[in-house]
This record gives structure tokens, C-alpha cells and sequence, in this order.
């Protein structure tokens, strides 16, 4: 039931993507600023309240459905799983600005890629005076966030007991540690991040073991032992660095080269110099990165596949 829930809601998203402004989006949002203004007071006990308290009803709601309809009516059960998976997935809300970036990109069109970019970013970011590489670059790592957070981290939580209220867990809190950073107080912002780490620890490190296997293996694992710094965020380093190991290209800032005395006491102990890996990000990266994420959801889904065909013959 599992293997055919994702590829049967991964077959309705192309038909029918769901889009930024989905009703399910409407009511997610909703639901989190409505914790926010009821429960968040500021005080670090309150926060970690709070994230109980979006996380919990949501998840018990889907999983006692869940269990319900798989007792007394196994294909409803199939059909609800699909619908959630269908909803939370999300694998056309990364490919559709990615997609519409590389268009522009092969038009020449470079102040349209930028704005699509801001946009697909968010606050915070200045692309107006971007060179088409660097916009390249981001675009790069921002697909590969996206692949992670819509497509593989959602996949894995399926697999777990909790089915459909997995998926539920997983978008929601991802979609908590985004929004309440800009709208919530500072504990509450935290402990919503702090809980993400948690719930994607396991996620992340299988998405960069993925990305190796269907990519360049040596420079992914290389990228992940040694080139987590160039990124503040400890998941998303994983994932870009096994990410730009995997499609051979450079992301991230460049790596500082070490001082005199620095590299005076890596000669002396033996340590290898840690350098950068890849070519610089072009057109061709945009479609090599379509092609990563694509056999890496194909291997994910083969593997699915086998486990289940040895549940059925056990």
C-alpha cells in the first residue's frame, strides 16, 4: 500500500500540482498563526507548548482516521493515504519555480530569473545585481532543499508506522520552523526549529546517501565530510554538500584557505588539504540536477518496491 500511495499521488501531482495558494496551504497557515496568537506568550515553556499544540491534533486527527478506515474499510484507507500524500507531497511546488528559472535562464532573460528567484527565496535575499552564475548556484541549492523537504523527508515518514499522520508531521512542523521565525516570539521561533532538527535528523543523511548513490559518490561523500561549513544550517549543509558532491558543481561560499600557521600544522600531522569540488554552476547544472533528483526518487521508490513485494511473500 505504501509504494502505490506515493506513485499514485506523485502521478496526480503532475496532473494537478498543488499550488502555493492550495487550500490545504490555507488552512495549514492558518492553523499556525492561530497557535501563535492563542498560545504564544513569549516565554520559553510556552514555546515548546505551542509546537505540542499545532503538532499534536493535526497528526492524531489523520492517524485515527487512518486507523479506522484500514479496520473496517482497507480501500478508503488506500484512498486517504493517497489524498495525503497527494496534499503534503508537494513535488511541483519546488519543480515549478525551478523549472520557470531555467526557462528564463535559456531565453537570456536574466532579470526575469532573478525576480523568479527573490521570489521563490522570499525576504532576505538581494538578487538584483546577481550574475547568472551565482543565480544558478542558488537556484541549485534551492532545488535541492526543496527535493529534500517535499519529496524524500515527506517519503520517509510515510514509510514509518504512522503513515499519513507521518507526512502531517513532517510538512507541518517544516512548515512551523519557516513561518513562525517571522511572526512568532523569539522561544517560540526556536523551539520550532529545535523540533525540525529532531524530526529531520534521519531524513537529511538518507536524501545525501541517495544523492550519492545516483550521483558522483566519491565527491558526495567527500562534499559531506568536509564542506559542511560553507552553510549555517547543519540539515540543509548535508543535503547541499552530498547535493553538490553528487552533481559535480560548486555551491556554497568558497572555501577559506588556510592561514600559515594553519597549513603549517596540517603539513606537520599528515592532514590531506580540503579543497573545493566541481565546476562552476552553468545552464548544463540546472539540467543535471533534474536528472539527480529524478533517479533519486526512482531509487527511493525501487527500494519501496522491493520491501513491499517481500511483506507480500513473507
Amino acid at each position: 500500500m505504501t509504494f502505490f500511495s506515493i506513485l499514485f499521488a506523485l502521478i496526480a501531482e503532475q496532473y494537478k500540482p498543488v499550488e502555493k495558494n492550495h487550500w490545504i496551504h490555507r488552512i495549514t497557515h492558518g492553523w499556525l498563526d492561530f497557535i501563535v496568537k492563542n498560545i504564544d506568550t513569549g516565554a520559553e515553556r510556552s514555546g515548546r507548548l505551542a509546537c505540542l499544540a499545532a503538532l499534536i491534533p493535526p497528526v492524531v486527527l489523520v492517524l485515527a482516521i487512518h486507523i479506522v478506515l484500514l479496520a473496517t474499510q482497507p480501500m478508503l484507507a488506500f484512498i486517504w493515504n493517497v489524498l495525503i500524500v497527494y496534499l503534503f507531497l508537494g513535488f511541483r511546488q519546488f519543480s515549478h519555480p525551478f523549472t520557470a528559472i531555467h526557462e528564463a535562464l535559456l531565453e537570456r532573460d536574466l532579470d526575469t530569473a532573478r525576480k523568479l528567484l527573490a521570489e521563490w527565496q522570499g525576504a532576505g535575499i538581494n538578487t538584483e545585481t546577481m550574475s547568472e552564475s551565482e543565480v544558478i548556484r542558488l537556484t541549485l541549492e534551492q532545488a535541492i532543499i526543496g527535493a529534500h523537504r517535499h519529496v524524500f523527508g515527506p517519503i520517509f515518514w510515510f514509510m514509518l508506522p504512522f503513515g499519513p499522520a507521518g507526512v502531517v508531521l513532517y510538512r507541518l512542523s517544516e512548515t512551523a520552523a519557516q513561518r513562525w521565525p517571522s511572526q512568532a516570539s523569539s522561544s517560540l521561533a526556536s523551539a520550532a526549529r529545535s523540533l525540525f532538527q529532531v524530526i529531520d535528523w534521519i531524513p537529511v543523511r538518507l536524501t545525501a546517501i541517495g544523492f550519492a548513490i545516483v550521483g558522483n559518490f566519491e565527491d558526495a561523500i567527500y562534499g559531506w565530510r568536509f564542506h559542511l561549513r560553507k552553510w549555517s544550517n547543519e540539515l540543509e549543509a548535508i543535503i547541499l554538500a552530498a547535493g553538490a558532491g553528487a552533481l559535480g558543481v560548486r555551491l556554497g561560499a568558497p572555501l577559506p584557505e588556510p592561514d600559515s600557521d594553519e597549513a603549517l600544522r596540517m603539513a606537520e600531522s599528515g592532514e590531506p588539504p580540503i579543497y573545493d569540488l566541481g565546476i562552476e554552476a552553468s545552464l548544463r547544472s540546472l539540467r543535471s540536477a533534474v536528472g539527480l533528483v529524478w533517479r533519486a526518487v526512482i531509487l527511493w521508490l525501487t527500494l519501496i518496491a522491493l520491501m513491499t513485494i517481500s511483506v507480500w511473500l513473507g
